[in-house]
């Protein structure tokens, strides 16, 4: 369709939309959508750069991993600045269109892409009130112009023109709710020639509504570029995103450049066929590198869980149209680090800041969540049934990772069984133990221990039941190995320890302490006094000045029995 065809049909759809304000019903309607508009868009505060990003995300289709994404703040365009979100994904197509002017619609089918609301976008009014979008045509080939579906959204003045003479159009303009009515544009900006000749096919374009929008978005451009949770993390579409400031008043210009690779990890062995686990390495530049493991939950069991939900009214039916199996995510960083920390929960962005992992890593499944995505209900079925996924993952990812000789996967699979949060925690690891393992976690080699060098690689670990946590690695005679050399099954002191206090708090959960008691411990170190050498004692000299013999040595004590 030529570009002439597609702004007529930009306009004929713009004029329906309108022709209905003239109707009573219709602006009892318009007054109700205008107010939950700008509700949603409050509900969405502080997440508009994040709800543009999953936009320009989501418009790179499934199976893709070389997109991008541009963010561009030009502060000396406008009185206020002007923000641009470019994107290489598939450009606007008439359905995109509809959508994007229908509250609480979208074109994005469950389970395929980030949201799927239909309420996200809306969050833009919080910065700017008049947004433009120019995209390239869908059905023409690729290029570097934007010749297909470009507008803007009807204004109150556009409204008010509209309606003319009618007694009442300055009332109907001023409830008339926004970003329903398309209009067409013809000419296309600079900066949005200058994106798309770099490969973008749509860009967003935002003239600022004032200073505070424009420190908003400095502000988020820059938490975007220092995330402490990396942003880049689980959007596999995507290979590069720019995140670009052009200041005014003198200011050097800002330019951060976040990149994503990834490459599968082979990995040999299987916690078994039921849950199987894949693995790869992401490279996301100085943010760092990440193993990731991928778990499933496969569509009948995920089914079941949205039956569950609809049925509750917890969510409306077309969730049932999901399609595919949901894909669990967790990352741990690589190399193990020294002093691992909990990580962030996902849902391919990262949720608010509290809203912590149970272990040292990050998390990434589609969970129910909040309108602006911060936040989660722990107890929706859907949810539910995802963090039963995401510890079937953990711990089918450590007996995988555990079957490796490499020390540095074995911290990993340490880090993956040690959940923090008490009895809710050990409850998920225990209930995914018997599905995983179809035993109790008690009883998996979750504990790296000490080993002859040449032992099988099972040695090297043993289950919360029979290993034990040696209390003071600042020993020099009553050891970690030389309680092994004992024949006790003693933790690795390798391992680190903080990493094996974190597990111990895990056992301790699950009532099965790694620290032994008093008694069981001075048994222990009766057996490690049994092995040391006798101290030797030497002839006594004749001579008058020969000194007096002195007692044997005792053997250091390990506690104050």
């Amino acid at each position: 369709m030529a570009g002439v065809d597609r702004a007529e049909q930009l306009r004929r759809f713009g004029r329906s939309v309108l022709e209905g304000a003239r109707s009573e019903q219709v602006q009892r309607l318009a007054r109700q959508v205008n107010a939950v508009s700008y509700t949603s868009a409050r509900e969405y505060a502080g997440r508009s750069l994040f709800e543009l990003l999953q936009n320009g995300y989501d418009a790179h289709p499934r199976g893709r991993c070389d997109g991008r994404v541009h963010v561009l703040l030009d502060e000396e365009e406008g009185e206020w600045g002007t923000l641009y979100v470019a994107n290489g994904g598939a450009p606007f197509t008439w359905r995109n269109v509809e959508r994007v002017c229908e509250l609480a619609q979208s074109s994005k089918a469950v389970g395929e892409g980030i949201g799927n609301k239909g309420v996200g976008f809306r969050s833009v009014l919080l910065i700017s009130e008049a947004p433009e979008i120019f995209s390239a045509d869908p059905d023409g080939p690729s290029g570097s112009e934007l010749d297909g579906y470009c507008f803007r959204f009807a204004r109150r003045g556009d409204v008010e023109a509209f309606l003319g003479d009618e007694p009442n159009a300055h009332e109907v303009a001023a409830e008339f709710p926004p970003l329903q009515v398309p209009l067409p544009l013809s000419e296309v900006p600079a900066i949005c020639r200058e994106l798309a000749a770099e490969g973008h096919v749509t860009v967003v374009r935002l003239p600022l509504l004032n200073e505070a929008a424009r420190a908003e978005v400095r502000l988020r451009l820059r938490e975007l570029a220092e995330a402490k949770a990396p942003v880049m993390l689980f959007l596999d579409r995507l290979a590069s995103l720019t995140l670009e400031r052009r200041a005014t008043g003198g200011e050097g210009a800002e330019l951060w450049e976040l990149t994503r690779s990834e490459e599968r990890f082979a990995m040999a062995g299987a916690a078994g066929a039921q849950f199987p686990v894949s693995f790869a390495t992401v490279d996301l530049g100085p943010s760092g590198t990440f193993l990731v493991a991928r778990g499933r939950v496969e569509k009948e069991r995920l089914n079941s869980a949205l039956d569950e939900a609809v049925s509750f009214g917890l969510l409306d039916d077309t969730w049932q149209r999901w399609t595919s199996s949901a894909a669990v995510e967790i990352a741990v960083p690589l190399p193990a680090v020294r002093r691992p920390r909990r990580g962030q929960i996902y849902t391919f962005l990262p949720m608010g800041e509290d809203l912590t992992a149970p272990f040292p890593g990050h998390v990434n499944a589609p969970f129910f969540t909040k309108i602006d995505r911060t936040g989660l209900p722990s107890e929706h079925p859907l949810n539910t049934l995802l963090f039963d996924a995401v510890a079937e993952t953990c711990l089918a990812a450590a007996a995988m990772l555990r079957a490796v000789p490499q020390a540095e996967l074995g911290r990993l699979a340490v880090d993956l069984v040690s959940w923090e949060g008490g009895k809710g925690s050990a409850g998920l690891l225990r209930a995914a133990a018997r599905r995983v393992h179809s035993s109790d976690l008690a009883d998996v080699p979750l504990v790296p221990v000490l080993a002859a060098d040449d032992a099988e690689r099972e040695a090297a670990w043993a289950s919360p039941r029979s290993a034990l946590l040696w209390p003071d690695p600042e020993l020099t005679v009553l050891t970690a190995h030389r309680a092994h050399a004992a024949g006790v099954v003693v933790a690795d002191p390798a391992v680190g320890g903080e990493r094996l206090h974190r597990l111990a708090a895990t056992c301790k959960s699950l009532a099965c302490p790694l620290e032994p008691d008093r008694e069981t411990l001075a048994g222990h170190v009766e057996r490690i006094v049994a092995t040391l050498p006798r101290p030797t004692s030497h002839p006594a000299r004749s001579s008058p000045a020969a000194p007096r013999p002195r007692s044997a040595p005792r053997p250091a004590a390990v506690l104050d029995q």
